[in-house]
């Protein structure tokens, strides 16, 4: 443009830096079916890409505007500023990287591309050695030693979702443990697995869901696919029975890498599973018995292994219970102590609400909407003394099916039935009000946040607490915690707090006693009990001793 005036040469320079910015912002992740719609199109090369999202994380693989917030708050948020800036700069010059190679393509590259053998494969190589990432790669095919089954799509709950309740102070957590066993995991490459869509996998999550009615069969399924993984991270087969060592060898590296000695049985038991069905539930009996006789005997080799690490699961347990005695029993006041730390922020986002300032909910800022939800579990878990599974399953039906007591009636009693011991818990007037604003002007939103590709649309749609991600909380744990951390009170678990409950009810008469104890957890006998005026009056009763436990003068 030498001949050009100056204003026309600004006015490209300004354009080439919004391109730019564009590309940092949405040019770097491809979905694998994206590419793959293109590949099969009637002119792959002359379609356009579309685009997605500003610097990307090397952890999560999503990018986002302002990276070292996200890590600090999120991924890397128990490591130290050094390791956080030296990723941020990584991936600096990442971008630098993309912006002066990943724009231009020769046509002549894109022709030998579409000519390869393998070319959704071989566009792939050529995105990531420009810095861009390719997701949700599907593994091939199974054998045709297995039949295949009709596709149930499973999505794994962690990575990412561990999906909790979004990204206020850390992104979803794959697993219940901490980040930094999380990272040393995903260090490892023992978070790699094949496609819960696999024929193999989606049959075993089929008889979980319906057959064995397993409500956590995702879980077990990511178990078992990060295995198969392990053993052939080409293909996903029945194979690995026949690598008794290499199986030995991957449970003894989850152990290296510090999961607990239950978690690994768990693993362990996941694939056995996997094992006894396909050996029971499946025609491979009839369509390859050599190979159904090498997984009978597999089973037996894993059994043989369980037998080996029970006892250092006996000593972990014993060694859990004395760390225990040695914390101490916190008093109820303790219990509660982040309940009374927030309360003040909480009823300010209460009184938002209250007074109708937003429409419903919508100008609530992703903090208050959070900080709504963590006190709501909060009060269920400790206040009340309930297990997290009674948030993670609490249902919309049992919030209005809610029944009130007569002869109190500024009580209301939930009753939660779809839990491994129903259970119940009572409401004052003035905490009815919160969890109705909750349900009514909240929820929504949130349900709202739900992306169009969420699986279990019916499920969650049908749960009462929803993540900020739109999804049903996974794991109330996680929400609880990161309530504690923002108010920076110590921790509280659910087991330490029904363990307060229970040591102070020592002193009082063996009718109370029992009062509590049926509070705290009850039989599944007993659960179709809970709407009856007896049992809601003997729950208003206990609730009553716990305040008066804690020393609630309301």
């Amino acid at each position: 443009m030498k001949n050009s005036s100056e204003a026309d040469i600004l006015a490209v320079v300004e354009s080439a830096k919004r391109a730019a910015s564009n590309l940092m912002r949405t040019g770097r992740v491809w979905e694998y079916s994206l590419l793959s719609r293109i590949m099969k199109s009637p002119d792959p090369i002359g379609r356009q890409p579309r685009s997605r999202k500003f610097l990307l994380c090397p952890i999560c693989k999503k990018t986002h505007w302002s990276l070292p917030v996200h890590l600090r708050r999120s991924c890397m948020r128990t490591s130290s500023e050094a390791d956080i800036l030296a990723v941020v700069e990584s991936a600096k010059r990442a971008v630098s990287n993309l912006m002066r190679t990943g724009r231009v393509w020769e046509y002549s590259l894109l022709s030998r591309i579409m000519q390869s053998p393998d070319t959704i494969g071989r566009m792939i190589e050529e995105l990531e050695s420009r810095g861009n990432a390719v997701v949700g790669i599907p593994t091939e095919a199974p054998t045709a030693a297995v039949p295949a089954v009709p596709d149930v799509p499973v999505e794994a709950p962690a990575e990412s979702s561990s999906e909790s309740s979004g990204e206020l102070y850390q992104c979803p957590d794959t697993t219940k443990q901490g980040t930094s066993l999380r990272e040393r995991m995903a260090s490892l490459g023992y978070y790699k697995k094949h496609s819960l869509d696999h024929d193999l996998l989606v049959s075993f999550a089929k008889f979980l869901q319906f057959d064995m009615s397993n409500e956590n069969f995702k879980q077990e399924v990511e178990n078992v696919a990060r295995f198969l993984y392990f053993m052939d991270p080409q293909q996903a087969s029945l194979l690995f029975v026949r690598q008794h060592e290499k199986s030995r060898e991957y449970f003894l590296k989850l152990s290296e890498a510090g999961l607990s000695k239950q978690t690994v049985q768990n693993y362990i038991k996941s694939v056995k599973r996997f094992l006894k069905f396909h050996t029971g539930s499946t025609d491979l009996c009839f369509t390859d018995r050599v190979l159904h006789e090498d997984c009978k005997n597999y089973i037996s080799f894993l059994d043989n292994i369980q037998m080996a690490t029970s006892k250092q699961v006996s000593k972990e347990t014993t060694r859990k219970r004395f760390d225990t005695f040695q914390e101490g029993v916190l008093s109820s006041t303790q219990v509660t102590a982040v309940l009374a730390a927030a309360k003040k922020d909480f009823l300010a986002v209460i009184g938002k609400l209250h007074a109708g300032e937003c429409s419903p909910g919508h100008q609530l800022t992703l903090t208050e909407l959070q900080l709504v939800l963590y006190y709501l579990e909060a009060i269920v878990i400790l206040e009340h003394a309930q297990r997290p599974g009674v948030v993670e399953h609490m249902t919309v039906t049992e919030w209005i099916s809610r029944r009130r007591d007569d002869t109190r009636p500024g009580f209301v009693v939930v009753a939660v039935k779809e839990h491994k011991t129903a259970a119940t818990f009572v409401l004052t007037q003035e905490q009815e009000m919160w969890f109705d604003l909750y349900f009514s002007e909240v929820r929504p939103v949130m349900l709202g946040k739900k992306r169009k590709r969420v699986e279990d649309d019916d499920e969650t749609d049908e749960r009462f607490f929803i993540s900020s991600t739109g999804k049903a909380i996974y794991n109330a744990y996680n929400d609880l915690e990161r309530l504690h951390k923002k108010y920076q009170v110590p921790k509280v678990t659910s087991q330490m707090a029904r363990r307060a409950y229970e040591t102070a009810t020592k002193e009082l008469s063996d009718v109370q006693k029992t009062k509590v104890a049926g509070y705290l957890t009850h039989s599944t006998a007993t659960a179709e009990k809970h709407y009856r005026m007896k049992e809601i009056g003997s729950a208003v009763d206990a609730f009553l001793i716990l305040r008066n436990l804690r020393g609630d003068s309301e």
